[in-house]
């Protein structure tokens, strides 16, 4: 009787072609090495992806589907966007600090693979920086509108704040060591909104004005 298919294997496969691929890059990773990490023989790769081309961009595809999924834009309470907005960042940047395997594939995008499969690796992280942009725009425009918030221009400032997380993800798989200290998202999503939440609504602005404020005090 012949075995059934494995239902999860391709699930463990994408796992550990993660695990490969991050801790080798694309060129050090081995289909031999992804199949040992799995558990199966080369042929069980190979019974799913087509080669170590397709495994690698079906697992840029899960992490983006899952972040996605993950990465819900929150309901607006009472408080307004100004809170909402503060949760996404802290979010965006806690899935990435919780999952340093899937996020060294950024590095090994920026570093090793800039030259290759150029148009379609361009096109995907371009959609993924115009979500992450799309995402806190519409949560600044919506700040504004119910005062929570003021800003300029929301496109500008999304792009502004969009620069600013993955400058700060960047520099984390670059030298995590040397800035493990300031990586706190909820404390680093308070920081980024600290100059825009300066809205009617209060106690978000008044919040991020007293923490970040380095004037020096005046005599009474």
């Amino acid at each position: 009787m012949a075995r059934s298919a494995d239902p999860h294997l391709r699930a463990r496969l994408i796992d550990a072609a993660t695990a490969e691929f991050a801790e080798s890059g694309y060129a050090g990773a081995t289909l031999d090495g992804i199949a040992l990490r799995a558990g199966v023989t080369k042929g069980g790769v190979y019974f799913h992806f087509a080669g170590k081309e397709e495994l690698f961009f079906a697992v840029l595809d899960h992490w983006r589907e899952l972040r996605r999924r993950q990465l819900q834009v929150p309901a607006i309470g009472p408080q307004g966007a100004a809170v909402a907005l503060r949760s996404f960042l802290s979010n965006y940047l806690a899935f990435h600090f919780r999952e340093p395997a899937a996020t060294h594939l950024l590095r090994v995008l920026a570093t090793e693979l800039r030259g290759r499969f150029t148009a379609r690796l361009r096109e995907d992280d371009r959609q993924e920086q115009r979500w992450l942009r799309a995402c806190v725009r519409d949560l600044l425009v919506q700040g504004i509108h119910d005062g929570s918030l003021f800003v300029d221009d929301p496109a500008l400032s999304a792009f502004v704040l969009a620069a600013a997380v993955t400058g700060v993800l960047e520099q984390w798989h670059t030298a995590p060591a040397d800035v493990e200290a300031h990586c706190h998202e909820e404390e680093l999503a308070r920081m980024l909104l600290a100059r825009y939440a300066t809205g009617s609504r209060g106690s978000l602005a008044a919040e991020a004005r007293s923490e970040y404020d380095f004037r020096e005090p005046t005599d009474p």
